[in-house]
């Protein structure tokens, strides 16, 4: 576990302590949960552009021209 000393406005900490509170966790454990959440966001954001690079336009539509000319299933319908 690392320390980070980092400065914020006092409107920011004000408003984190009272989510914390909130919560029913300490300050600390909110900031790393909050912290962590972005930090997987951002690595998801990463994935999928990393992935996007690799694929190509006219490979997508060779594969869509090639699946079944077939209604989707019940389930797979959107309400009207």
């Amino acid at each position: 576990m690392s320390t980070l000393s980092i400065s914020i406005p006092d409107s920011i900490r004000r408003r984190v302590e009272s989510l914390a509170q909130e919560d029913g966790v300490p300050v600390e454990a909110f900031v790393t949960a909050v912290l962590t959440q972005r930090v997987a966001v951002a690595d998801a954001d990463s994935y999928v552009r990393n992935r996007a690079s690799k694929g190509s336009a006219m490979t997508m539509l060779e594969i869509l021209r090639s699946a079944p000319k077939a209604a989707p299933d019940e389930n797979d319908q959107l309400a009207h």
